[in-house]
């Protein structure tokens, strides 16, 4: 597997720590969506096989669907980055 399916991997534990550890930690519910884990292995499947058509391409969208989920509330969790503000006290608007 190259950097892109790396990424993938990536973008999948990253929602998976989101459902079941970070909303916690900013006063959520636990609740874990078991898609996650198929979901990323499709994923990451077809990002390496794209990898070997242009590598270029594939690590861009992989890296376009990190920010995605870094950024853009997905699922009843919320975002990443703001329940880890919510985790850590801050404010957020």
């Amino acid at each position: 597997m190259g950097p892109a399916a790396d990424v993938a991997l990536g973008v999948g534990v990253i929602s998976a720590l989101n459902e079941v550890v970070f909303a916690p930690a900013a006063g959520g519910t636990v609740s874990f969506n078991w898609r996650i884990v198929p979901a990323t292995a499709v994923f990451a499947l077809l990002v390496n096989g794209l990898a070997d058509i242009n590598p270029q391409l594939a690590l861009g969208i992989s890296v376009s669907a990190l920010a995605t989920v870094l950024l853009v509330p997905t699922g009843k969790a919320g975002s990443p980055i703001a329940n880890l503000d919510k985790a850590l006290g801050y404010k957020t608007s």
